[in-house]
Formats: structure tokens, sequence, C-alpha cells
């Protein structure tokens, strides 16, 4: 389930590939909203986004 359409795969190779081969100043990543005010959660956007972090980081030493 994904409320922007990428999957969770996606994302970490866009990122990954993004820090690789354009070099950018920074990442921003908003923050995760594990719960929100319709009652809806999702556990997991805490572990996403440390992938995220990893990937950008991992790509920016590999490129």
């Amino acid at each position: 389930m994904t409320p922007v359409g990428f999957s969770s795969v996606n994302a970490r190779q866009f990122v990954s590939y993004a820090a690789a081969f354009t070099k950018p100043a920074y990442l921003h990543i908003c923050e995760g909203a594990t719960r929100l005010s319709d009652g809806r959660t999702d556990l997991t956007s805490g572990k996403l986004i440390s992938y995220l972090v990893s990937d950008f980081v991992k790509g920016m030493a590999e490129g």
C-alpha cells in the first residue's frame, strides 16, 4: 500500500541512484506519521525512512 504510487523498493532504488549519480547536497525527508487522525496506522514508516537514509549514504559512497 502506498499513498504516492511508488513502492518502497522503487523509492529506495531512486534514492540510491540519485545519490550516486547526481551528488546532491542533502536528503530531505519529511516526518512520517505512523497514526493518522482518521485512525489509519502504518508502523513501518520509521523503518522505511531509516532504509532511505542508509540507501542515500551508500549511494553517496558508491558514486
